[in-house]
């Protein structure tokens, strides 16, 4: 097998199917994890968000194994009252579950939105999504950011809520 089978490019507006196809190859739990409910496909206006980006104010990567496989997405979209905030969504399909893949896509979210001027990221997960815990403590573990610049915040509705720096 390929030492690297996962190519990450920036989203195109041509990816609508493979979103849909991703999401259609999720488990239950993931997709509620991810979109907190068991959505079971994405309806045009969605699609529309999630592909039409200006990767300035909304930064969006896709995943793809051996070329022709949907894997996950990435993306952060700009707070507008914050413009160094930006709000951070992750996409892994159950079969690429702990392969690194996550890891690589921040790292590519993360290097584009420093260029863009946003330091730090943000967003809600919920509290049994332990693979979205340990990729946010990873990146900062790996990136050397201190430990007052990565808040997570349990709430009463078993949501957290965390905010980070990017470097």
């Amino acid at each position: 097998m390929d030492e690297n089978p996962f190519t990450i490019r920036a989203i195109t507006e041509e990816d609508k199917d493979f979103l849909q196809m991703g999401l259609s190859q999720m488990t239950k739990e993931s997709r509620r994890l991810r979109f907190f409910s068991s959505i079971k496909a994405l309806t045009n206006k969605e699609l529309e968000y999630f592909t039409k980006v200006d990767q300035h104010n909304h930064l969006a990567y896709v995943a793809i194994f051996n070329e022709i496989s949907p894997a996950g997405s990435i993306r952060c979209v700009r707070n507008s009252t914050r413009s160094e905030f930006a709000e951070l969504a992750v996409t892994i399909v159950d079969k690429y579950h702990h392969q690194g893949l996550g890891f690589r896509m921040l790292e590519t979210l993360a290097t584009a939105a420093i260029k863009e001027k946003i330091t730090h990221l943000y967003g809600d997960f919920h509290a049994s999504n332990v693979n979205m815990l340990k990729l946010l403590q990873k990146y900062c573990r790996l990136h050397n950011i201190p430990n007052d610049s990565f808040q997570l915040k349990h709430k009463d509705d078993g949501f957290l809520y965390f905010e980070m720096a990017l470097a």
